[in-house]
């Protein structure tokens, strides 16, 4: 069951970047598209890249350092759909939330006790954290859907 909601939740991140919207999955961080421009020659391109930004009680909990430490302004970030990642996952709306919870507490403890992880989100890309730094690595399939090739 637990992969099952993870799953449904990595869908559900990579639905939202998609269409370019910020997600905010409780006690793990929140996920958001940022518009970059690059000069190209005589005109700019704008490119538009996914970015995670670590919640606050586990960056707090090691002093993690994150690679994006700013938040995009005042961008409401909708609330992961617990509803939707459980019809996904096929399991209660309870089940998913603390599937969820769960893990992000787990994951919680581990950095308390000074071990890193990797946190894969299936089919988007794993947050790694080692020592005092976080940092979200995007698979590059993924990074090629966003830029829509």
């Amino acid at each position: 069951e637990r992969r099952a909601v993870w799953n449904a939740v990595s869908r559900y991140v990579q639905r939202q970047l998609l269409q370019h919207k910020g997600i905010r999955v409780p006690t793990l961080g929140s996920f958001d598209v940022v518009h970059t421009e690059i000069p190209v020659g005589d005109r700019t391109v704008t490119l538009q890249r996914p970015v995670f930004y670590l919640a606050r009680n586990l960056g707090g909990v090691s002093n993690l350092m994150d690679n994006n430490t700013d938040l995009t302004g005042d961008k409401p970030l909708e609330p992961l759909k617990y509803a939707e990642v459980a019809l996904e996952a096929s399991v209660s709306r309870r089940k998913a939330e603390s599937c969820v919870l769960g893990t992000t507490s787990l994951l919680y403890h581990c950095l308390a006790k000074g071990v890193g992880a990797a946190f894969v989100l299936r089919d988007v890309g794993v947050l790694l954290i080692e020592g005092r730094r976080a940092h979200m690595r995007f698979y590059p399939d993924f990074l090629e859907k966003m830029a829509g090739k």
